[in-house]
């Protein structure tokens, strides 16, 4: 792979200066068309220490809307960062729609530098393979163009860069101890980077490798990279050039480009505005048979008075415990509550909260996504949201709305919701890896139960404002919203995060059987509780 590169490739200074003047010209003018189109753009820099990648991106920004752009320089991560599952400080680093991001080293240097440092495991290294994919997959089908640079130069050649900065007492700091490791352990690097590659390495988010030992030479061919890529996904045509007599240069590109094609046949990737991207295709799927899930919901099931203060006095005792234990293990726990409206969720959640450190917990109501949010990838708002480890996250509603409310209102397109099923499998798949509790609840009612509480909220004056217009209009769609459960419940009860269907006509029940689980499901990753 990068022993096919020709590091011998240069471009002298003329043709430089002549090829630059124009491709910022049309970069400039692909910024502003992602803009209107609101698609947003990722540009990965990744390389050896000393190719200049901040040289290139400080030459890619010269001339771009300052507006519409982020540059990303990334770091090892911070304590706080630890704290959280490993890609969740690169989701809140994704562009909004119509933005362009560019990452001086990203999500690849840490786990190459886990890879080759801290000796990860192999199947450590495969799983973290598989993050990125699913990662860039899911961003890539939401809209995002994804383009990955790495840039290459030989051992002697990076030995010579270092020398060079160390001389000159206002260039060495740029040296750093990491760098001189790099070099030292060159071919185990090497081999790392190869596997990496070879691993993610996709139609939708393609690696383009260019030899750098000449940096006129690099610049001009990420420059070229990137302008066809941008034209390409956007479906517009490269300007004529009135002199062709830099096809020589761009002849050469087979040898160190992968072709851009294939990007534009990974499937349907969306602009935010609901039109599919420029070649894109809708994934027609078989509609799945309910499973009648609900349907075997026990409805009749109520619990006395005194039984009911019994238990929640013990249940919400031994919470308070395992809440410190969730504290000093530090364990993240995310708390999932769906359901019926109506149907008892806020009851439930204050019946968890009640006995707990107020310091220890954050309740999330999620209604319609708005500013920030609604300007990214429907996940990212959940990811910024997640417990830091010792903490619990409730969700009263959650990102399971792209398979209910926003499939069943029309606010996703089949082949949005369709494909979300698996994106939040992968997404729970990721919070219990790095250690997070997952529990998940239904509140399950019947229409009629539904219709007395909506009609006692409508005649109870304090009780009259969590009854809104749209309860009633989504009454109107039982049917469809018992098909969307169902096929939910069906798809998204994995070993990791089982779904709890909890039958709540009698709220005394309910109350006590989603707080019985979520203990029961504590004890088992903490340890048992005595009273």
């Amino acid at each position: 792979m990068l022993d096919q590169l020709d590091l011998d490739r240069t471009l002298d200074k003329h043709d430089y200066k002549r090829h630059l003047g124009e491709l910022q010209l049309r970069l400039y003018d692909l910024q502003q068309a992602l803009f209107e189109a609101r698609r947003p753009a990722m540009i990965v820099f990744e390389g050896w220490a000393g190719t200049s990648k901040v040289g290139t991106i400080g030459l890619l920004t010269r001339r771009l809307d300052p507006r519409g752009l982020r540059v990303h320089s990334v770091t090892p991560p911070r304590t706080y960062e630890t704290m959280y599952p490993w890609l969740y400080r690169f989701w809140l680093k994704t562009p909004s729609y119509g933005q362009l991001a560019l990452f001086d080293r990203s999500w690849y240097r840490q786990v190459l530098a886990e890879r080759t440092t801290e000796k990860t495991a192999t199947a450590e290294w495969r799983s973290r393979c598989e993050d990125i994919v699913s990662f860039e997959r899911q961003l890539a089908d939401d809209g995002t163009i994804i383009l990955k640079f790495w840039l290459h130069i030989d051992r002697k050649e990076q030995a010579r860069r270092f020398r060079k900065l160390a001389a000159d007492p206002l260039t060495a700091w740029q040296v750093t101890s990491e760098d001189r490791w790099q070099n030292k352990h060159y071919n185990a690097v090497y081999a790392a980077v190869e596997d990496l590659i070879a691993r993610t390495d996709t139609p939708y988010a393609p690696w383009s490798l260019l030899p750098a030992t000449d940096k006129r030479f690099a610049r001009i061919a990420v420059f070229e990279t990137i302008t066809t890529a941008l034209e390409t996904q956007l479906g517009l045509a490269a300007t004529p050039r009135a002199d062709r007599q830099d096809e020589a240069f761009d002849a050469s590109g087979a040898s160190f480009r992968r072709s851009l094609a294939p990007a534009q046949a990974s499937g349907a990737h969306a602009t935010a505005n609901g039109h599919a991207a420029p070649g894109a295709t809708a994934i027609e799927m078989p509609p799945m048979a309910v499973s009648g899930v609900l349907r075997r919901a026990d409805l009749s099931q109520k619990l006395e008075q005194k039984a009911y203060d019994h238990e929640l006095t013990e249940l919400q005792a031994k919470l308070h415990l395992l809440g410190f234990q969730v504290y000093t293990q530090k364990r993240p726990v995310v708390l999932v509550f769906e359901g019926w409206d109506a149907a008892g969720k806020g009851g439930a959640i204050k019946r968890i909260t009640e006995k707990l450190d107020p310091r220890s917990y954050v309740v999330h109501a999620i209604a319609a996504p708005a500013g920030d949010d609604k300007a990214h990838h429907y996940l990212y708002r959940f990811w910024r949201r997640l417990p830091p480890q010792g903490n619990i996250g409730i969700f009263d509603r959650s990102w399971y709305g792209r398979v209910l409310v926003e499939r069943v209102e029309g606010f996703a397109r089949a082949d949005e919701w369709q494909r979300a099923f698996a994106e939040i499998n992968e997404f729970e798949r990721q919070l219990v890896e790095f250690g997070t509790i997952v529990c998940k609840f239904w509140l399950h009612i019947s229409p009629e139960e539904q219709l007395r509480r909506f009609e006692e909220r409508q005649n109870v004056r304090y009780k009259a404002w969590k009854l809104t217009d749209e309860d009633w209009r989504n009454r109107e769609k039982w049917p469809q919203y018992a098909e969307a459960t169902d096929e939910m419940l069906l798809r998204t009860s994995t070993p990791a995060a089982p779904w709890t269907v909890v039958e709540s006509e009698d709220k005394r029940f309910a109350r006590v059987k989603v707080l019985r689980t979520v203990v029961r499901r504590l004890e088992e990753e903490l340890g048992p509780i005595k009273l």
